[in-house]
């Protein structure tokens, strides 16, 4: 995984995403490390509450099954770009983030999600 110098993992977030003004929303998946699956879960669970404060907040669920211990899905829905691109900013993140490469085999996976409109 490659990181930027402020440490939130390069393309993750694309400029459509930051620029709306609309609700976003992310499903990403993470898979830990042989060996690291505990320390990736109690870092998921130590930022949890802090990501659940935040300005734009919306939701924030993390899921994970007993097949495959160490896999980890998210949902985030964020009411607009720039809150989410806040929430990467902020100092658990930065911290989580530059965690990440011990932890996680491979990249995050993010696929970005729209609302529907009627």
């Amino acid at each position: 995984m490659s990181t930027t110098e402020d440490t939130v993992p390069d393309g993750l977030m694309p400029a459509d995403v930051l620029a709306s003004s609309t609700p976003v929303a992310v499903y990403g998946f993470a898979r830990a490390k042989a060996g690291k699956e505990q320390e990736l879960e109690d870092a998921i669970r130590a930022i949890i509450p802090s990501v659940r404060a935040e300005q734009g907040y919306e939701q924030y669920s993390v899921h994970t099954t007993k097949e495959q211990p160490g896999a980890f899905a998210f949902y985030e829905r964020w009411s607009s770009g720039p809150d989410i691109a806040r929430h990467v900013q902020q100092p658990h993140m930065q911290d989580y983030f530059g965690k990440l490469a011990d932890l996680v085999e491979g990249d995050l996976e993010a696929e970005w999600l729209w609302p529907l409109r009627d």
